[in-house]
C-alpha cells in the first residue's frame, strides 16, 4: 500500500473534524490555498471550542474522546494508509461526506446516551444514596452481634444442660429396666418354689405323713 503523504493525512483529519462540526457543504476547491494548515487547525480549534462549551452533552463526549478515539477515528486518518482497495488514491470529499453523513445517527444517538445520563445523575442514581447512613446504625449493629454473641453462648450452656439431663434420664431408665427385669425373676423363682412346696405338702397329706 502507498503511505499518504503526512500533510495530506493531517489535512484530511482537520477536514474531517471541521465537516463534523460545521457540515461538509465545500468543495475542496473552493479551499483557499493560501490559507496554511496551521491556521486552519488554529480556525477549527477556535469554532470547535465554542461549540463543544455551548453544548454541554458535547462537551462530555469531547473530554471522554480519547478513551474511544480508536472507534471514532476513521481508518485512514489512524494508520494514515489508505484502504487495500483504494491503495492508490485519497478519499475524495464525497467519501467524506458519505463516511460523515453514516456517522451522524451515532454522533447524535450519543449525544442522547449522554443527556440520559445527566438525567440520571440529577436524579441522584449514580450518588451513594442511603449508604451515608450506615455510620449512625453501626452502634445498633455492634449491639445487636453483642446480643447475639451472649444468646449464642447461653444456647451453648443449655444445650449441655440438656444433654447431662438426657443422659441423666437415660441411666435411670437402664436402671429401673434392670430393676424389673431382677423383680420378675425373683417372684417366678418364689412362685415355683410356693408350687413346688405346695405339691410336696399334698403328697405327704395323701400319703398320710
Amino acid at each position: 500500500a502507498k503511505p499518504i503523504n503526512p500533510e495530506v493525512a493531517l489535512e484530511l483529519r482537520l477536514r474531517w473534524l471541521e465537516a463534523l462540526l460545521v457540515g461538509a457543504g465545500k468543495d475542496a476547491r473552493d479551499v483557499k490555498r493560501a490559507d496554511t494548515i496551521m491556521k486552519t487547525a488554529e480556525d477549527i480549534q477556535h469554532r470547535l471550542d465554542v461549540i463543544v462549551q455551548g453544548n454541554d452533552g458535547l462537551k462530555r463526549f469531547m473530554e471522554h474522546y480519547d478513551q474511544h478515539a480508536h472507534l471514532l477515528t476513521p481508518p485512514f486518518a489512524l494508520s494514515g494508509i489508505l484502504r487495500e482497495q483504494a491503495a492508490q488514491e485519497t478519499m475524495s470529499e464525497a467519501e467524506i461526506d458519505a463516511f460523515l453523513a453514516e456517522m451522524e445517527p451515532d454522533i447524535r444517538a450519543a449525544d442522547r446516551d449522554m443527556r440520559e445520563i445527566e438525567i440520571l445523575e440529577k436524579k441522584g442514581v449514580t450518588g451513594p444514596g442511603h449508604l451515608a447512613e450506615y455510620e449512625a446504625l453501626q452502634p445498633r449493629l455492634r449491639a445487636l452481634l453483642q446480643a447475639q454473641g451472649e444468646d449464642a453462648a447461653q444456647l451453648v450452656t443449655l444445650e449441655r444442660r440438656i444433654a447431662r439431663l438426657m443422659e441423666q434420664n437415660s441411666s435411670q431408665i437402664d436402671l429401673l429396666s434392670d430393676l424389673f427385669v431382677a423383680w420378675d425373676e425373683a417372684l417366678t423363682s418364689a412362685e415355683s418354689k410356693t408350687s413346688r412346696l405346695e405339691n410336696d405338702l399334698r403328697e405327704r397329706q395323701r400319703l398320710g405323713l
